[in-house]
């Protein structure tokens, strides 16, 4: 009886998390790769970085950190400044995916033809949103599929989950969703 009560408690305790977590307001993320230098320098590499290292955390990922960073300077311990060292690589490294994804030409042609590269594009005359003009349905089962669920639109995520929910239909034989525009 007693494990079953702990187990309603920590089914409770979850609820509440999530609750608390799809009622929380969102960051401000740049809503495109041309935003202004100023707001983009604001969520630079450090901030990649700490992003990279906090999903690890969360995730359960509890690795030492001795197998996630390398030893850099050879003298048996690992310091802040390898820590720093090896957050930046990673940064590097998510910045230079989501590079690629801009550049791809297919998605390239996509955005341009649908929404003009707007990120909070809007059609009138339907629900379809964001810079690749998902409608509000194909956004919420595609998006969750690839790995980025919690945007109820397409316009509400930022560029780079719009980017990579687009990548991943273009991926998984998703082309023809946008077969009407030419590209």
């Amino acid at each position: 009886m007693q494990n079953h009560l702990a187990h309603s408690a920590a089914s409770s305790d979850l609820a509440a998390e999530r609750a608390r977590r799809s009622t929380a307001p969102r960051p401000e993320v740049p809503s495109s790769p041309s935003a202004p230098a100023a707001r983009r320098r604001r969520s630079g590499v450090g901030v990649l970085a700490g992003a990279a290292i906090g999903l690890l955390l969360l995730t359960g990922c509890n690795l030492p950190v001795e197998q996630w960073v390398p030893d850099f300077n050879g003298d048996g311990r690992i310091d802040q400044s390898e820590i720093n060292h090896q957050q930046a690589k990673i940064a590097q490294a998510v910045e230079g995916q989501r590079r690629a994804v801009q550049a791809h030409p297919f998605l390239s042609c996509v955005r341009a033809h649908e929404s003009g590269g707007n990120y909070a594009a809007q059609n009138p005359r339907s629900t379809a949103s964001g810079a690749y003009q998902f409608l509000d349905s194909t956004w919420r089962n595609v998006s969750a599929r690839s790995g980025h669920p919690g945007y109820a639109r397409a316009a509400h995520a930022p560029w780079h989950v719009q980017d990579a929910v687009a990548l991943w239909l273009y991926n998984n034989g998703g082309r023809s969703a946008w077969r009407g525009t030419g590209c």
